[in-house]
């Protein structure tokens, strides 16, 4: 049953929204460095080995990989709290700051295996390293074989060895469109999106308005606590219809996530996630 949701917004450098300033490489209490395993999913369907039953199940699209390295400065990646909202979170990292620096110990691009594959990050910005893994080319895959029990940095100086947790079981996404086109959602639209059982740790959700893939405007729920959730007029109410944007999306984002310390004391987010995107873009 979906939960009242209650909206938080950060206004200028409260102490709430600003990290805490520290001094020395690694020594202090904030994390130092963090590793994100994502897959994005959609409804896909198919027929079973006889031919005869056509199944459905949430399959991957897309997989992308994310490497922040910022000692003791690196920003918060962290939902608000259950039951409430918040303005603005930018839940897919961009940089890694003005701490983002290189890897001690790395020579060239960090590496990264799971179960069943391997890829190299691409240097995007200091202290930042992005795999698109699968690029543009949409699959069926299952998520389950694509996440396998987590992703580990091979070959990434003193970050090796960090690990994302193992996925729970992935449920199918089902995104009720009022106007019946599956492919939009237009402005004002209460689209309704639910979800089965699951044993992923947290379920956030966040509206979008997108162009060429970036938002433009964002609201991020906490919806742990519920197996659905309609982008209602409220949600609306909190955008600007006058912005000029290419999609409005909307995401359900299950995520495990644990802090990791390396051998040398390095503090490491590690974050697992499995997103439900429902306007895939072409």
């Amino acid at each position: 049953m979906q939960r009242p949701l209650m909206l938080v917004v950060c206004l200028g450098l409260t102490a709430a929204c600003k990290g805490n300033d520290k001094s020395g490489e690694g020594n202090g209490p904030e994390r130092d460095s963090r590793f994100i395993s994502d897959v994005y999913t959609w409804e896909c369907q198919g027929y079973d080995t006889g031919g005869t039953t056509l199944t459905t199940w949430q399959g991957t699209f897309g997989q992308r990989m994310y490497l922040q390295y910022a000692p003791d400065a690196l920003g918060s990646l962290s939902a608000p709290s259950a039951g409430s909202c918040s303005k603005g979170l930018d839940m897919f990292p961009g940089g890694s700051g003005s701490g983002g620096k290189d890897i001690s110990g790395l020579s060239g691009n960090p590496r990264w295996s799971t179960d069943d594959s391997s890829g190299e990050m691409e240097h995007k910005g200091d202290g930042y390293w992005v795999d698109e893994v699968s690029g543009n080319v949409h699959s069926c895959a299952e998520v389950e074989d694509v996440l396998g029990s987590g992703a580990s940095l091979t070959d990434a100086g003193d970050l090796s060895g960090s690990s994302t947790p193992a996925p729970g079981a992935v449920p199918e996404v089902e995104f009720e469109h009022p106007d019946g086109n599956e492919a939009t959602i237009e402005w004002a639209e209460e689209v309704e999106a639910s979800w089965g059982d699951h044993g992923w740790d947290q379920v956030w959700v966040q509206i979008r308005r997108e162009r060429e893939g970036d938002a433009w405007e964002s609201v991020t729920c906490n919806v742990s606590d519920a197996d659905s959730y309609t982008l209602s007029a409220d949600m609306w109410a909190l955008f600007d219809e006058s912005i000029n944007i290419e999609t409005n999306n909307l995401y359900i984002a299950f995520q495990n996530s644990d802090e990791q310390t390396t051998s040398s004391g390095l503090k490491v987010e590690v974050v697992t996630r499995a997103i439900a995107v429902a306007v895939v873009q072409e």
